[in-house]
């Protein structure tokens, strides 16, 4: 064992394990705010919510809502027609009525080939429209502005959408401040 002579007096040296209990106390201590401050936190933000409350009372919202209406009504319509064909269908064939089950056939196959076409079309419309107002101009810079407020007041360094994010804690969801701010902004105007 070494001796360390120390103002006259004589001490061991420490061990191994007191070095390692000591390393251990001096690394459960808070950190220097030097290092908090490389710290990045994370937040996540709903941005189809932000957008629907960004444009709930626009015109150009409103028209998205009843063109998308129109489309989920127009949907059903032809899936009534089909469920009718295949009603019909079945009743021929059971029937015995071959002709008339041919020609039924071919009707389930036609209107189930235009449902899958039109439901097709109008998704790639109705997104592109959505996608419009999500990118547009004014939407933009009042939602950088809104991120940045709400960044910087709570200490926030990135955001992520949480469509692009697997999993988080809803501790991080900062979609209603973000909300609440753009209605701030909107209310100064």
């Amino acid at each position: 064992m070494m001796m360390h002579v120390r103002r006259g007096r004589l001490r061991a040296a420490p061990s191994a394990l007191a070095v390692a209990v000591l390393a251990a106390a001096v690394l459960a201590l808070p950190a220097p705010t030097i290092a908090q401050d490389l710290i990045t936190r994370m937040g996540v933000v709903d941005l189809d919510r932000v957008v629907r409350a960004f444009y709930l009372e626009s015109e150009a919202f409103r028209t998205y809502q009843a063109r998308r209406a129109q489309v989920i009504a127009e949907r059903e319509r032809i899936d009534e027609d089909l469920h009718r064909l295949e009603l019909r269908l079945v009743d021929a064939r059971q029937g015995g009525d071959r002709s008339l089950a041919l020609r039924l056939e071919q009707q389930v196959f036609d209107t189930k080939e235009h449902l899958s076409q039109y439901v097709r079309v109008m998704n790639d419309q109705l997104q592109r429209t959505y996608n419009e107002l999500k990118t547009s101009d004014l939407f933009i810079g009042e939602l950088a502005e809104a991120l940045r407020y709400v960044a910087e007041a709570l200490g926030y360094t990135v955001i992520l959408d949480t469509d692009d994010v697997l999993h988080w804690d809803t501790d991080v969801d900062l979609t209603d401040d973000v909300i609440a701010e753009l209605a701030r902004r909107a209310a100064r105007r």
